[in-house]
């Protein structure tokens, strides 16, 4: 018996030597804290430099400031693309930046608080490395020459690259199908696309203007459409329960977003996501949030948000939580399990006003992941490292967009 014990005994100190060894590599270094992929968080304030961080806390600048504020910041493959009064991207991490693009949409109007001008900026780009990193920005109407001789016309009011947002590689979105046995594609031209989100399920959904020049009482304000594939034909979805003449290829039951047949200039909505839910926010703060199960065919409104408040940005981190930061009332998270959104300021200060909200991951060498949410507002950068219930400020200062 007390050989078997002592054999025992010696079997367990065998293991306990594996399981210990096992987690650090030859030469010593302890794999539950060496980071296999690290990320890099990028953010710019109101005077235009461009920061970079590795862990939310220590951070360099990268871009001086040029004194043009930052509309918004996306990456594409090892591209960094920065609006500002034009789209501009940098192919060596922000060291230096070339001209992309120049025909952006501007949108500037007065907010429901402080008379604050309200700006395209977070949604105005997106990128979808599951098509190529295609990325696509809002666009003015304009024409160009595709260098064969034919001129183009920029109809959707969006572009898009396929090469990361280089110079000369633009594209004008111009995919389209008026023809009567396709109800749901893209009716009348131009439309004005300013804002997007990619839902969980690889949709892409856009938010658009009504055909310019022709605001009436009697014409929608907001247009809704979504595409499944990069190649795919844009489907229109707005609901025009009048039966309004301008928008033949629409649905005629369903419920769109507000105004309904009023002044267009009292909301300006944004869009965001939550797994599959469409989410739309004003921006000028009139109308609160709202949501769509079937890309936008149908709105609804959503309750517990600070009324008369503008709704800078939405994000969905990790489709694990959505969170929507606001002026001067902080961060608001949504419950899943009232339906209801709840102001969460944990670790915020008061009046906080959020501008922007991102997301990282680290993965360590044992295969553990580290999750970290970030939001850019006008006292710093906060990051929270469980899922957005607690906050710290890591980095002081008056930030405008965090990617």
């Amino acid at each position: 018996m007390k050989k078997l014990s002592l054999y025992f005994i010696a079997g367990l100190i065998a293991l306990a030597a594996v399981t210990v060894y096992s987690c650090k590599k030859i030469n010593g270094i302890n794999n539950n804290t060496v980071i296999e992929t690290p990320f890099s968080l990028y953010y710019s304030d109101t005077s235009g430099t461009l920061f970079v961080t590795t862990n939310g806390k220590d951070h360099s600048v990268v871009f001086s400031p040029d004194g043009k504020p930052c509309r918004s910041l996306v990456t594409s493959a090892e591209n960094i693309l920065w609006a500002k009064d034009s789209l501009y991207y940098s192919t060596n991490n922000g060291m230096n930046f070339n001209h992309s693009y120049d025909s952006l949409y501007w949108k500037s109007d007065t907010s429901a608080v402080h008379n604050l001008s309200v700006y395209l900026n977070q949604s105005m780009m997106i990128n979808i490395p599951s098509w190529g990193n295609r990325v696509y920005a809002s666009s003015r109407a304009v024409t160009m020459n595709d260098g064969t001789g034919n001129i183009l016309t920029n109809y959707m009011g969006l572009v898009y690259s396929d090469h990361n947002g280089a110079l000369g590689t633009w594209i004008f979105e111009n995919t389209y199908d008026t023809a009567s046995s396709d109800a749901g594609a893209v009716g009348i031209l131009p439309v004005y696309m300013y804002s997007f989100t990619q839902l969980k399920n690889g949709y892409l959904c856009g938010a658009a203007f009504e055909t310019p020049g022709v605001m009436t009482s009697t014409r929608r304000y907001v247009r809704n459409f979504y595409k499944t594939a990069k190649d795919q034909i844009w489907e229109e979805v707005t609901a025009n329960p009048d039966g309004v003449n301008s928008l033949p290829h629409t649905n005629t039951s369903g419920t769109p977003l507000p105004p309904h047949n009023s002044n267009p200039s009292t909301a300006f909505f944004t869009l965001g996501h939550y797994n599959n839910r469409l989410i739309a926010i004003d921006n000028m703060g009139f109308n609160g949030a709202w949501y769509s199960d079937d890309f936008g065919a149908n709105w609804a409104q959503f309750n517990g948000l600070p009324i008369g408040r503008p709704l800078h940005c939405i994000s969905a981190p990790f489709e694990e939580v959505c969170l929507i930061g606001t002026d001067s009332a902080g961060l608001y998270i949504y419950n899943v399990n009232t339906g209801l959104w709840q102001q969460n300021n944990n670790g915020l200060d008061k009046n906080l006003i959020v501008r922007n909200i991102a997301f990282k991951e680290n993965i360590f060498k044992n295969g553990t992941v580290a999750k970290y949410i970030f939001l850019a507002t006008n006292r710093g950068i906060f990051q929270s490292t469980d899922g957005g219930n607690n906050w710290l400020l890591t980095i002081p200062g008056n930030y405008v967009s965090v990617y």
